[in-house]
């Protein structure tokens, strides 16, 4: 059942319930009220008409009998208040009739004359639609006694209960539609953001991501859903488009590797298979092909250790003591040293030393890599120069090389990505030492930042996070 039928019937059954319950407790209420204030009055009357029977004045009538005493006080009685609800009978003691003012002898109960203590006795009689008040006690007239017993017939009091609660009946009719009305159109109201989310739930399931959830409601709460749905939904999209990159890098570290797995074997068996011909005479071109063979073999194992590297790079053989970083860039220049001659590279080291608490080894190849990859950058530059600087806590690797684009700062440390797509393998390697770098600087709390801008030069910024001590 759809929320806003819930909301419907709910809201209806809850108000049918409330506006019965309380109708009725009120005409009830009414009722007993009612009923108590007539059978005081009764008793007040009861008592009047008592006290005026038995009076000495009875006494003098001594040319009336009893019956005529009766009838006379009573009609009179019964004149002046002009209640034809109300009659009055008279049995002697063995609840035989003496005198009746509506000519009925019927007897209604017999407990109404158990009499104790001289006290008045009443109930309310009921049998199908007769609701009688009858009061009772023993009167004395001219020295005989009989029953005295007041009826008031309360048919019109139960009657008028029965026609309020019809009254009531046909209000919950016409104040129910129009209330019902009312919170019908307050469950859609409620019910309509919640729609709305719904319907772009299923836009999202049929793979709209984009969709907006901006729905302003004066509920808080809704407010707070349409909100909360926004932000899901924002997280969901940015979730999307890491999993989007994520694949794509690493269908780019399939492709690369395949690439770079197969060149050097078809390089190897095509040389392999021209060694199988026995006609081949040439030592020259035995020797190349041997040669050959030899070098893409070890460009295999290198490429092999490298992905070791990669997957084998473990926090826990971290081997962590307190090393000059400047210390650390001497060492790096001196082992590129062969390097920077070859391609006339200026390599300068700027700043204080400091002491860096991390592990040599690893630290020492982050930082090879960053130098040797800017030594490549400046290659075909007219200004071919490197600089290390180092500031506070961060170490600052600076080249004059071609730059890198916005577009491909991101990538850079995904394996076998290569910026500069015109660079020679033999210089470059096999693209897999910016990844190895990043999964060191990871491991040793390192962040990494790249500036570049392209025919300027690249930026690469080291920062230690306060594991360096000056």
């Amino acid at each position: 059942m759809k929320l806003t039928n819930k909301l419907f019937l709910y809201f209806g059954i809850l108000f049918f319930f409330t506006i019965n319950i309380f109708g009725m407790v009120l005409i009830q209420s009414n009722f007993n009220l009612t009923v108590k204030n007539t059978v005081n009055a009764s008793l007040g009357e009861y008592s009047v008409i008592y006290t005026n029977l038995e009076s000495k004045e009875t006494m003098s009538n001594i040319f009336l009998t009893n019956r005529d005493i009766i009838k006379i006080k009573s009609d009179s009685y019964l004149k002046n208040i002009n209640n034809p609800n109300i009659s009055l009978e008279f049995r002697t003691l063995d609840k035989k009739m003496f005198y009746s003012t509506k000519n009925s002898d019927i007897l209604y109960s017999e407990k109404i004359y158990n009499i104790k203590d001289n006290l008045s006795n009443y109930m309310i009689y009921k049998e199908e639609n007769n609701k009688i008040l009858l009061i009772t006690n023993i009167i004395s007239i001219n020295n005989n006694k009989y029953y005295f017993t007041y009826m008031n017939n309360l048919d019109n009091l139960y009657n008028d209960r029965i026609k309020s609660i019809f009254t009531l009946i046909k209000l919950n009719v016409v104040i129910g539609v129009f209330l019902l009305f009312i919170i019908y159109l307050i469950s859609i109201e409620i019910t309509k953001p919640i729609n709305n989310l719904i319907d772009s739930m299923e836009d999202i399931i049929e793979g709209n991501y984009n969709k907006k959830f901006t729905y302003k409601s004066n509920i808080s709460e809704i407010n707070s859903i349409s909100n909360n749905f926004s932000l899901m939904n924002e997280e969901i999209q940015k979730k999307i488009k890491q999993l989007r990159e994520q694949n794509n890098s690493k269908q780019r570290f399939i492709d690369n590797l395949t690439h770079e797995i197969r060149t050097p074997l078809t390089s190897i068996i095509g040389y392999s298979d021209l060694m199988m011909n026995k006609k081949v005479q040439d030592i020259d071109l035995i020797y190349k092909s041997f040669n050959n063979i030899n070098r893409e073999g070890k460009r295999i194992l290198a490429l092999t250790s490298n992905l070791v590297s990669l997957i084998t790079l473990d926090k826990k053989s971290l081997k962590l003591n307190n090393y000059s970083l400047k210390e650390i860039l001497y060492d790096v220049r001196n082992a590129l040293n062969m390097k920077i001659i070859q391609y006339d590279v200026e390599l300068l080291i700027k700043g204080d030393d400091i002491e860096v608490f991390s592990d040599k080894n690893l630290l020492t190849i982050l930082i090879s890599n960053f130098i040797d990859n800017a030594i490549k950058a400046t290659i075909d530059r007219d200004i071919r120069k490197v600089i290390s600087i180092v500031d506070k806590n961060i170490l600052i690797i600076k080249d004059t090389g071609k730059g890198i684009s916005k577009s491909d700062i991101n990538k850079i440390f995904e394996p076998f990505y290569m910026a500069d797509k015109s660079r020679n393998k033999s210089v470059d390697g096999f693209g897999l030492g910016l990844s190895i770098c990043k999964e060191i600087s990871n491991l040793l709390d390192i962040n990494i930042e790249i500036k570049s801008e392209i025919d300027v030069g690249t930026e690469i910024i080291l920062n230690f996070k306060g594991s360096l001590r000056e």
